[in-house]
């Protein structure tokens, strides 16, 4: 003899249908439909329309009045039953989005808050990096302005020799004495 699973105080006991003697109607509104796409074959088609026209000409006879279109798929109520745990007493769980905690969201001035915090702080940025750049623009045209003067000081303060157009032509023939020609200014 099978020991007997305890039942918990807060057992509370659903209607229990048998669904065994349950007809097989038409399932549903999607016909020649598939989850891979639209069925192409017309056979499959055509034997379907003579099933549903078999249908109503039986319930034209048996006198039944059939609604326009196709039959819903009736929903039996299956709450509390077959679970895969074997407790039927067990209530259905919530679903992860009503698990939400309202603390994680924040509200839209807090949202705005924060956006325009953000939005200063890209500006101060942009600011203080171009006082920076400025500075070494400044930096960098004074260092090109010394440079500039003391090549003038040393060119004025070079010794310099005319020399004749025929002493150059000669000169011209050396490297080291090509380097020392320059024309006058």
């Amino acid at each position: 003899m099978a020991a007997e699973v305890p039942v918990p105080p807060q057992y509370i006991p659903q209607p229990v249908t048998d669904f065994r003697g349950f007809p097989d109607g038409p399932r549903g509104f999607k016909v020649g439909v598939t989850k891979k796409g639209v069925l192409g074959q017309k056979r499959r088609l055509e034997e379907y329309e003579e099933q549903v026209e078999k249908e109503q000409e039986e319930q034209a006879m048996a006198g039944e009045v059939q609604p326009f279109g196709p039959r819903k798929k009736v929903k039996h109520n299956t709450h509390g039953l077959a679970k895969v745990s074997g407790r039927s007493w067990k209530q259905a769980g919530e679903r992860a989005g009503t698990l939400r905690n309202p603390k994680l969201s924040t509200s839209w001035d807090e949202k705005m808050r924060i956006k325009a915090e953000k939005a200063s702080f890209l500006e101060q940025k942009r600011e203080s990096q171009a006082a920076w750049k400025a500075k070494k623009g400044m930096l960098k045209s004074q260092r090109e302005e010394v440079l500039r003067k003391k090549e003038e000081n040393r060119k004025k303060s070079e010794v310099t020799v005319r020399v004749s157009s025929a002493t150059a032509k000669k000169m011209q023939k050396s490297k080291k004495a090509r380097k020392a020609l320059r024309t006058g200014e």
